[in-house]
């Protein structure tokens, strides 16, 4: 599957849902200067509309969205009319915000600030698996923040995509079964930053 990397200044009104052998990876700063918003949470919502709504040429007021039981966020299509295909998926971390987009199979994405203060010992215990708990030990000092982040990553996004988040562990049975229809790839972030997308290969 292609990656394509977009920006702000790709976000025109006539955007092409992306072919079947293409995803699309967007990158937003949240200092923008149409950010008049102050919660990055609510900006990355403020975007998602505006990216679908370019997508599916349906006005941003007519979109209705709704989340999973874990609250994967999904397109409802407004009464009575039908929209193409659309999966997505949001992360941010610290002045960024990233999306993936599909047409055709089920996508998650995770961006860490490398700077973030986080317990690694403590949080791979419990949420990376055993050769990961193993490598990670054996490192020190930046080399063990950034494998830290490169195995956070790629755990988020699976289980994302997967639509469970972290009501569920990379080690459960059931989604050891499903990772082995996803493919992961880390991907170009900004300076500071790990990211990770997940799509689950067509046909499985």
């Amino acid at each position: 599957m292609r990656i394509k990397e977009l920006d702000l200044h790709d976000l025109k009104p006539d955007l092409q849902i992306p072919d079947k052998h293409t995803l699309h990876v967007w990158t937003f700063h949240s200092d923008v200067p149409e950010n008049m918003h102050k919660n990055l949470h609510e900006y990355s919502h403020v975007l998602l509309h505006k990216l679908v709504s370019c997508y599916t040429k349906y006005p941003e007021n007519e979109l209705t969205f709704s989340t999973g039981e874990h609250g994967k966020p999904c397109l409802l299509p407004p009464a009575g009319q039908c929209v193409p295909l659309l999966h997505f998926n949001l992360s941010h971390s610290g002045d960024y915000i990233m999306f993936i987009f599909s047409s055709c199979t089920s996508v998650g994405i995770d961006i860490e600030s490398t700077k973030r203060k986080a317990n690694i010992d403590r949080i791979a215990l419990r949420l990376f698996l055993p050769e990961e708990i193993e490598h990670l030990h054996e490192l020190t000092g930046d080399k063990k923040i950034q494998y830290f982040f490169h195995c956070w990553t790629r755990m988020e996004s699976l289980l994302k995509g997967i639509g469970t988040g972290l009501s569920a562990s990379p080690t459960d049975k059931h989604i050891q079964e499903e990772r082995a229809f996803w493919e992961l790839k880390h991907v170009a972030a900004p300076e500071g930053y790990l990211c990770c997308t997940a799509y689950r290969r067509l046909g499985t």
